[in-house]
């Protein structure tokens, strides 16, 4: 759950924070999208623990939920990767340039990486709203296929379980279109994309 959590909290933030400096919202987006690494890798380890130490062992990455799984780390590690190595040759004698563009050294050097930060918005908002909505879709899956192993038969019949199982699933998707909905919004967007958008221009 902290996979959906953590990103829904840095998603929000970012888009809906008004009350601090920029650079400050920018740096607890980036932090709480870190603290989601160490649940990742905990949560894929127990997965594969519960699967190998079984007895009989149950098959790795052979189900829908497990292939959304792995789409989804991998979106989220691109972003990951992305957001702490953006590339070279920016500008070309700055401060950037001469540092490899760390992302920190990015939000360090606002006035000289404005116009490329600005580039790179529409792109890393799309990975990362759709990052984020596989994460939603890949726990429904996964919640799915944990009740039809676990009820079985029963699951038709809604006993509690059941009935916790599709609640949670509820919430999830209730999260994610209210989410989708805020993040989507054009009158919360930062107005200070808009503008170092058309000074690009």
């Amino acid at each position: 759950m902290c996979t959906i959590l953590l990103p829904d909290v840095a998603l929000l933030l970012y888009r809906i924070c008004r009350c601090c400096r920029r650079i400050y919202v920018k740096l607890f987006h980036t932090i709480f999208h870190a603290l989601t690494i160490p649940c990742v890798v905990v949560g894929f380890i127990a997965v594969l623990d519960s699967h190998n130490l079984a007895n009989p062992p149950i098959a790795n990455f052979y189900s829908l939920h497990s292939w959304m799984g792995l789409v989804t780390m991998g979106l989220f590690a691109l972003q990951v990767f992305k957001g702490v190595n953006t590339g070279s040759n920016i500008h070309p004698g700055s401060c950037v340039d001469m540092i490899h563009q760390n992302f920190l050294i990015l939000l360090c050097c606002e006035g000289a990486t404005a116009a490329f930060r600005a580039s790179l918005v529409p792109i890393h908002a799309t990975f990362g709203i759709t990052t984020f909505m596989l994460a939603v879709a890949t726990c429904l899956t996964g919640l799915t296929e944990k009740a039809f192993f676990s009820l079985g038969n029963t699951y038709s019949s809604l006993p509690q379980e059941a009935f916790v199982v599709n609640s949670l699933a509820m919430a999830l998707m209730g999260c994610a279109i209210i989410v989708g909905y805020i993040v989507m919004r054009e009158d919360l967007r930062y107005r200070g994309h808009l503008l170092v958008s058309a000074q690009a221009d």
